[in-house]
């Protein structure tokens, strides 16, 4: 998970199922994207394995399924998955480019992820350049291809390459006419660079538009609009505005408990940035509190983290000390 440099919950690259592109293409299983669609992660996968038993190189039920995996929290295997996608839509020759593209750029996700940045911003710049190949210009899937690779530059602090690509991604939504939840997730990425860049005071206008449209589209209770009181609170916490932090943070926390259990590594970011509130109010008791929570969580989610789990220890160490 490597939650100790993440600012918040960082941007949230765009994620595909894409059917049909061009007439060459491999066709996903009705009942699984019906699933997946609709939310059912773990019947997603249920179904998917089952399609999978009879058609094992189904490249776009294993990338459905790798999606599913990775909405309930293993990125490990949301890896291997997507990877057995691309090699099984090289292999059989059936899936189109924009399909392979999509492929490609769900990988770089997933390894965004676990922190592998690099590797993340290769495979985005791989599937923008499929992209270009095939599709038209204005195609919403560049838009998107433009908001990965901006995302990732500015984790890598290439702040100013990824602010061009981050508006570039906006820019085109909106001659597009788009007005939709891929707005928000714009906004909601080129507020994460800004407040990757310690610049929280640009960021809070583009996080507060992004929630302002995914409460009106989705609703209060949809793990979205976490995402968005999860980052409007740790760009406060940037400002020194605790209150308010620790107010968006719990909200948080409350929504992501009650979507995904508490089992489950977002649960476990925002008990972490919840600890980094109290730690900068001087309030040690909930800093500690928080931080132990976080640490159990993280034994349980992903006990091979080693390297997480000893900065967690630290830190309650420093703390009781």
């Amino acid at each position: 998970m490597h939650i100790r440099e993440l600012k918040a919950l960082l941007a949230l690259p765009l994620l595909f199922i894409m059917f049909c592109a061009e007439a060459a293409s491999v066709v996903a299983s009705d009942k699984v994207v019906s699933l997946f669609e609709a939310e059912q992660y773990q019947a997603t996968i249920e179904e998917a394995d089952r399609v999978l038993e009879t058609d094992p190189d189904n490249s776009e039920v294993l990338n459905i399924k790798a999606l599913a995996v990775y909405v309930l929290g293993d990125d490990r295997t949301a890896i291997h998955l997507v990877t057995q996608a691309i090699e099984a839509a090289k292999q059989n020759g059936q899936a189109s480019i924009a399909q392979q593209a999509t492929y490609w750029n769900n990988l770089g996700y997933f390894h965004e992820r676990q922190r592998n940045l690099e590797i993340a911003l290769g495979y985005y710049e791989k599937a923008l350049k499929m992209r270009l190949a095939v599709l038209a210009a204005d195609d919403l899937q560049i838009a998107d291809s433009y908001n990965n690779i901006g995302t990732a530059q500015s984790k890598l602090g290439r702040y100013e390459e990824g602010f061009e690509n981050l508006r570039k991604n906006i820019a085109l939504r909106k001659r597009l006419g788009e007005h939709d939840a891929s707005v928000a997730t714009a906004l909601n990425n080129l507020g994460n660079a800004y407040n990757v860049q310690g610049n929280h005071k640009a960021a809070l206008p583009l996080f507060q538009q992004a929630l302002d449209i995914d409460m009106a589209l989705r609703g209060p209770n949809h793990p979205t609009v976490a995402i968005r009181w999860n980052n409007l609170g740790d760009a406060y916490r940037g400002l020194g505005q605790y209150d308010k932090a620790e107010a968006f943070l719990t909200k948080a926390l409350n929504s992501d408990r009650a979507t995904f259990g508490e089992n489950h590594p977002k649960v476990i970011l925002r008990y972490f940035n919840l600890a980094r509130v109290y730690e900068a109010q001087g309030d040690t008791a909930k800093a500690r509190d928080a931080y132990t929570k976080a640490l159990q969580l993280l034994r349980q989610v992903d006990p091979d983290d080693a390297a997480q789990i000893r900065y967690f220890e630290e830190k309650l160490r420093t703390l009781e000390g």
